[in-house]
């Protein structure tokens, strides 16, 4: 192989390693295990929330999971005004003890493998008349973690703010909640989510939606794969020199 070739040859061997590491990221994701969107969400649809228009609805039920609380399982449909009958885009309200628990068990608990829930959080109200029960500084939601007895994996608390900001009803604010945590290898995990104790705000304390669990790649399979492929752009590189 003459000069030529050969500096041809090292060059798309660095181009390819170096668009190798610079894929490396979306090559290694997360691996989702289980979503939640709440569209099947149905309940009494009985009024429009204060200040937005937007329907809302309490008493309803999603498939696969549980509720408790006064007036439970609390929704307001971010797609549609009153009068609107396009495909609804539920997000799940918390008043005062209003908790929600999933039934069924998720695949997400190897032992010493790590583990994200994600979300969309925000604040929340009910109808006009309901004002005064609009989330307010300091109110949170609480999301935990449990294990198939019941106890608790990992949990976490958040606190989307106060209603009164324009820029933060419902979900507009773009806020996203992560709990993060290490599975310990006692079986399938269920996901718990409610208010912050006390519960006896007599207020929406936040909404949630688009709840998800991932399987987060260890930190040593990213290091490993990086630094064996800055060894082949390193050695492409030398062998150039060498070459020229």
């Amino acid at each position: 192989m003459n000069t030529r070739n050969r500096t041809r040859t090292v060059s798309a061997l660095a181009a390819l390693s170096a668009i190798a590491l610079l894929s490396l990221g979306s090559q290694v994701q997360a691996e989702l295990i289980f979503s939640e969107n709440f569209n099947s969400y149905t309940g009494n649809q009985n009024n429009t929330q204060y200040q937005t228009g937007l329907k809302v609805a309490y008493g309803g039920n999603v498939s696969g999971w549980s509720k408790s609380g006064a007036g439970v399982m609390h929704a307001v449909d971010l797609a549609n005004l009153a009068g609107q009958t396009n495909p609804s885009n539920w997000a799940i309200m918390f008043f005062q003890d209003n908790v929600i628990t999933k039934t069924v068990g998720i695949a997400a608990n190897d032992s010493g493998t790590s583990y994200e829930v994600n979300f969309d959080y925000g604040t929340a109200v009910y109808g006009a008349g309901n004002s005064d029960q609009r989330t307010q500084t300091g109110d949170g939601l609480l999301v935990e973690v449990l294990r198939a007895d019941n106890t608790t994996l990992a949990s976490g608390t958040y606190l989307p703010g106060a209603w009164d900001d324009p820029g933060n009803r419902n979900l507009a604010a773009g806020l996203k909640g992560t709990l993060s945590y290490t599975g310990d290898g006692t079986g399938v995990v269920r996901l718990r989510i409610g208010p912050t104790p006390p519960l006896t705000s007599g207020r929406f304390e936040g909404e949630i939606d688009n709840l998800s669990v991932s399987q987060v790649p260890e930190p040593g399979t990213l290091v490993l794969l990086g630094t064996g492929l800055l060894g082949l752009l390193a050695y492409a590189w030398r062998k150039r020199k060498s070459w020229i």
